[in-house]
């Protein structure tokens, strides 16, 4: 008897469409500063951009959960976010001005990742940066490769934001009506993505870069938003994201209908306690693990790795709550595949 569309209306309205609303500004604005940097080049004008960039990689974090729908048709997520990038592949195509970004191999040289290196390059400062785009004999194919990927990210956030709008393609009416825990239902796929999204925190942003893919060695060039060193930022935006989504809670409305009602409602217990108690408790608990870690992400995986570990530690914890615990008592089946052993 749990008002599933009423928590539905609540994430789709209040979260969902709103984050999606707030993607598009963000880089409507990242475009904006990447056109007068393009034009006229300066250590003013590139940190400018820097700080765009910077408002749009965390404005996604908050969307990268929703890889359903218009999402799921766009490839959003691995469109705009597959890191590491392919750094031989960018110079590349900027040295040869291949501006093509349709292709296979093409993902790896795109996107929020592809922007970063560009943005910030490689033990570089703003003045080698700069003169990327002004004195390199490639520079003008630079600027047209810059403005080639935040055009993308524009093109299809616009698809999705718009798919999503009531006075688009409504999507949102789909998403609040179709209340099913199965596979095609909003539930359902809320649940699969939000746990997909998760468990991308833990391993690619965290346990690869920590060495828990490589025998415990640490792989400090596969965090996220290398080049900007803002790995910790976006994983800190993620996991309040996905906290978010959890709880219903959303700067407009405040704490509505989310997952903690629906398993409140039911009576889960986890021990001798609530699921959900089990769950928020965790979430807290990873956000202050999370919280020590000092510095930048990239070092920290090599000298202080105690610290990271254990935040990944309760990053796992969260993942066995919420992708095997919750499924279970909502009767919600995981259909995407999976073989980290959790």
């Amino acid at each position: 008897s749990f008002d599933k569309s009423g928590m539905l209306t609540n994430i789709g309205d209040n979260l969902i469409v709103p984050a999606y609303q707030n993607l598009k500004y963000s880089i409507d604005s990242l475009q904006v500063y990447t056109t007068q940097f393009t034009s006229n080049p300066t250590l003013a004008s590139l940190s400018s951009l820097q700080t765009k960039f910077a408002q749009a990689y965390a404005a996604y974090q908050y969307c990268s959960a929703f890889e359903f729908g218009p999402a799921e048709s766009e490839y959003i997520r691995s469109n705009f976010n597959t890191f590491p990038c392919d750094t031989l592949q960018i110079n590349s195509k900027v040295t040869t001005g291949d501006y093509v970004l349709s292709g296979a191999t093409d993902i790896d040289a795109k996107g929020y990742p592809g922007i970063d290196f560009l943005l910030y390059g490689s033990n570089m400062n703003n003045n080698l940066v700069l003169a990327r785009f002004t004195s390199a004999a490639d520079a003008a194919n630079a600027k047209i490769y810059l403005a080639a990927l935040v055009s993308e990210l524009k093109f299809k956030t616009d698809i999705v934001n718009n798919s999503w709008r009531a006075s688009g393609g409504n999507y949102i009416n789909t998403f609040k009506g179709n209340t099913g825990n199965d596979v095609g239902g909003s539930v359902g796929m809320l649940v699969n993505q939000l746990n997909y999204d998760l468990e991308l925190l833990k391993n690619a942003k965290i346990g690869i870069p920590l060495g828990k893919k490589t025998l415990g060695v640490p792989q400090p060039l596969k965090v996220e938003a290398l080049y900007s060193t803002q790995s910790l930022q976006m994983v800190s935006e993620n996991l309040n994201s996905i906290e978010n989504i959890y709880l219903g809670r959303s700067l407009l409305t405040g704490d509505g209908l989310g997952f903690d009602d629906y398993l409140a409602h039911i009576g889960a217990s986890y021990g001798s306690g609530s699921l959900n108690d089990a769950i928020k408790n965790k979430i807290i608990s990873a956000k202050s693990k999370l919280a020590l870690i000092p510095g930048v992400l990239s070092d920290a995986v090599v000298s202080n790795a105690t610290l990271v570990d254990a935040a990944y530690i309760e990053l796992q914890q969260l993942v066995i709550l919420l992708k095997v615990d919750m499924p279970s008592v909502l009767g919600v089946s995981i259909t995407y595949i999976d073989a980290d052993g959790d």
